[in-house]
């Protein structure tokens, strides 16, 4: 049973990882490709994000078919957060009035 508890967090990482993926596409950020070195990038943000959801909704197929009895445990919380944490500006803020 070891050896598939370990494929269960393999598959539920990655889900998750492509999850805050798609969070972070979804909530504004961008993907740029040049085709070459020089040469001007290409947004490929709604192509990307179209593959992304695909195969977060594959994994979790896969999911769903070789784990039935965990299928629908949650697979937050999310992996990545953006942004600064109060306590983090604090101390920033300290430090440029000493």
């Amino acid at each position: 049973m070891a050896g598939h508890d370990s494929y269960y967090i393999e598959i539920t990482t990655r889900l998750r990882s492509v999850r805050s993926f798609c969070d972070f596409l979804s909530s504004g950020g961008t993907v740029g490709v040049a085709p070459a070195d020089g040469l001007r990038y290409g947004d490929v943000t709604t192509d990307l994000l179209a593959r992304t959801r695909k195969e977060a909704e594959a994994l979790d197929r896969m999911r769903r078919q070789l784990f039935p009895d965990r299928a629908d445990e949650e697979v937050s919380p999310a992996l990545y957060t953006c942004g600064f944490t109060d306590s983090r500006r604090s101390r920033k803020a300290g430090r440029a009035q000493s």
